[in-house]
């Protein structure tokens, strides 16, 4: 079973008349392309899944493209400790089965704070008809903060623009002791 919240985002009308948003919605930065599980996918291969590239959270779908749960490094952490014959059990009797999720809608002040108050990374992202349509992620709030504190700074020092990648940081970065590798 999944708890889903239900919240809108705000809309004014700038002064051309055209609607804006008050705030990003998950829509505009969630991931959609995802790699998922099935239920019956067994743990042994969602292991293997999960070695094999470079995410921590699976979805986990029914054939109906609705929420099964989620599939999560941490549910692999705990499932080795407690289950014998691991290999052979069903993703569906190890994934976390009751799962917060939000919609395209849900302004991403919202989906944060239900991450931070739930200490989780990860909130799937459903439709209306409950169909899984996304997965925001800690990496997806992280991008955006990034580049919201890069425009903060540019402000703030009058320079044009700073860089939107950690592959080019400021050269006085490395002044305060933090370098890329």
């Amino acid at each position: 079973m999944e708890e889903r919240i239900e919240v809108t985002a705000a809309r004014k009308c700038s002064a051309s008349g055209s609607p804006e948003l008050l705030a990003t919605s998950v829509a505009d930065i969630m991931t959609t392309r995802l790699t998922t599980l099935s239920p019956h996918h067994t743990f042994g291969e969602a292991v293997q899944l999960m070695a094999n590239s470079p995410f921590r959270h699976f979805l986990v779908i029914n054939a109906d493209r609705t929420l099964a749960g989620v599939f999560s490094d941490r549910d692999v952490l705990r499932a080795l400790g407690r289950t014998p014959n691991w290999q052979a059990k069903a993703v569906s009797g190890v994934m976390t089965r009751y799962v917060v999720t939000v919609n395209p809608k849900t302004p991403l002040s919202i989906a944060a704070m239900l991450m931070l108050e739930r200490r989780i990374n990860c909130l799937p992202v459903v439709d209306d008809d409950r169909k899984v349509c996304g997965i925001l992620t800690s990496t997806d709030l992280l991008s955006v903060y990034q580049k919201m504190q890069a425009s903060l700074e540019a402000a703030q020092n009058g320079t044009a623009s700073l860089p939107s990648s950690c592959d080019r940081l400021p050269a006085e970065t490395k002044e305060h002791g933090y370098e890329t590798r």
